[in-house]
Formats: C-alpha cells, sequence, structure tokens
C-alpha cells in the first residue's frame, strides 16, 4: 500500500520524492512535536505602526532583553487549535526604524511562537504585543524565517 501511495507522488512532481514511507504510532508523533517546540526561530519582518515611533521607544523595547509572552490560542487558528494560553520567551529582538511608522523587526523565539500575533497582539489574545509595548496599533506587512537552530 505504501509503495503505491510513493510511486503515485513520485510520478506527480520532480521537486520532491517519498521513500519509506511507513505509518507511525501516536508517541512518534508527540514526540516529534515536542522536538519542534525546543528549538529557535529567527525572523525578519517589515511592521507598520499606527503612530509616529521615535528611535528612543524602538530602543527601549530592544533593550528589554528576553522576557516571556502568554499566547491564548490565536483567532485565525481556533478552528483547528485546542483553546489553550502558551508561554513563550522571546530570546531577543532588534527594531531598526525605515521611516516615523515602519520599521524592521529582528526576532528570536521559542518554537511555537505566534509571530504575527507577538506583533499584533491578536485582541489582546497575546500579552504584551509588540504594538502594546510601543504603546500603538501595530502589524505585519511581511514575514520571512532567516534561521531555524536546531
Amino acid at each position: 500500500m505504501y509503495g503505491e501511495v510513493e510511486a503515485e507522488v513520485n510520478a506527480s512532481t520532480s521537486l520532491i520524492a517519498v521513500r519509506g514511507l511507513r505509518a507511525v504510532g501516536r508517541s512518534f508523533v508527540q514526540r516529534l512535536k515536542a522536538s519542534g517546540e525546543t528549538k529557535r526561530k529567527f525572523y525578519r519582518a517589515l511592521v507598520w505602526a499606527s503612530e509616529v515611533v521615535a528611535p528612543a521607544q524602538l530602543a527601549a523595547v530592544a533593550a528589554m532583553g528576553a522576557f516571556t509572552i502568554e499566547q491564548d490560542t490565536p483567532v485565525r487558528v481556533l478552528h483547528r487549535r485546542s483553546l489553550a494560553t502558551r508561554r513563550r520567551q522571546i530570546h531577543a529582538l532588534q527594531l531598526t526604524r525605515v521611516n516615523a511608522r515602519f520599521f524592521l523587526l529582528d526576532l528570536q523565539t521559542e518554537a511555537g511562537t505566534y509571530v504575527k500575533e507577538f506583533v499584533h497582539g491578536d485582541l489582546g489574545r497575546t500579552r504584551p504585543s509588540l504594538g502594546s509595548l510601543l504603546g500603538c496599533d501595530a502589524d505585519i506587512l511581511q514575514l520571512d524565517v532567516t534561521a531555524v537552530e536546531v
């Protein structure tokens, strides 16, 4: 059965290849998911602020160092994830002003952090959020993962 699935996938595209496909138990899946949450992820985002953000405000937030946030399951994933409050570590962040209302955010987080929600706060479901730390509304215009520390 798995050989047929492998052959079908491999015949459908040259972009990937599948081999050794097999069923795994629930404990394997749980271990796999748990191992992903011990990793550190690095992001770069272009962020918009609803108010003029002074360089001193950006510097003050960046100077906070590492801190913990609490995130309720985001509204955008509630249909597929259980409602829970998760504590996640922000290891470091750097804010580089582009102009009065735009800046670059370089961020190091614990894997599993909802980065978009960290920036805009998700209607108060992420505490603190970058917007709340800056004293204004904030939103991501572009988000890229730049590295994953294994």
